[in-house]
């Protein structure tokens, strides 16, 4: 009986030893459960809209059409159009001539609504600017200047690859509209049976895609992008707050 009781004595004892030494235990392991869960987990972002500021990189469309546009005129013939300049180039070879175009890149500001954890829509609206000098094909002294600006109106379906509350990666792709202002090579007449008629190409469809952009912060943040489209060609880059 002495040793029964004895038994049973020492097993309770160790059972309430094991408890006691658990319990620390257990709560280490919880503790660093919670640590690795803050470190590792997404954590999305719980701010629905943010406002941005950004750069980007000269606009290569927008400055081609700048400078070459559609600003000959051209005549039917037949069933053909004809470029209606090919009897006058003596007066091309001594007209005016331009120096390089030159632009400070696109400046815009955005807006981002988060639809969800892994997709916003955004509103971007652009302007770049463009200038060149004109000379004198006689003596080659500076007669004038032309200048340019398009306005980027360009709704964009952005969606997050990675969406944790310090850094978030993302691609995005928009659709939108231009209007090129002060681009006189977009306007330009065409002969036909009719008579001449004037046409102004000023107002076009734009498009961007941007594959992979990094936002880093939390309501203030900063991002980076890279993309091809009627934007920018190259990289994008700004300043933003999240609220």
């Amino acid at each position: 009986m002495r040793m029964r009781s004895f038994v049973k004595f020492f097993l309770v004892l160790a059972a309430l030893t094991a408890g006691t030494f658990s319990l620390p235990a257990q709560i280490r392991l919880t503790d660093w459960g919670r640590q690795r869960e803050r470190r590792f987990n997404r954590q999305p972002v719980k701010e629905k809209w943010d406002v941005r500021i950004n750069v980007a990189a000269s606009p290569i469309h927008a400055a081609n059409m700048f400078v070459d546009g559609l600003g000959w005129s051209y005549e039917i013939v037949g069933d053909y159009m004809v470029d209606d300049f090919r009897t006058d180039m003596m007066s091309r070879l001594y007209s005016d001539y331009y120096g390089p175009t030159r632009t400070l890149g696109a400046i815009g500001i955005g807006v981002d609504y988060a639809v969800s954890n892994w997709f916003s829509a955004s509103l971007d609206f652009a302007a770049a600017s463009f200038w060149r000098s004109r000379y004198s094909a006689v003596n080659d002294s500076q007669v004038g200047s032309d200048s340019g600006t398009a306005f980027y109106l360009l709704p964009r379906a952005k969606f997050m690859y990675m969406n944790r509350r310090k850094v978030r990666l993302y691609g995005s792709f928009g659709i939108g509209a231009v209007l090129y202002g002060g681009f006189d090579t977009l306007n330009y007449r065409v002969m036909d049976s009719d008579g001449v008629h004037f046409v102004n190409n000023s107002f076009r469809a734009c498009a961007q895609f941007s594959p992979i952009g990094v936002e880093f912060g939390r309501k203030f943040f900063g991002f980076a992008e890279i993309g091809a489209g009627t934007l920018y060609v190259g990289m994008q880059a700004g300043i933003g707050y999240k609220f």
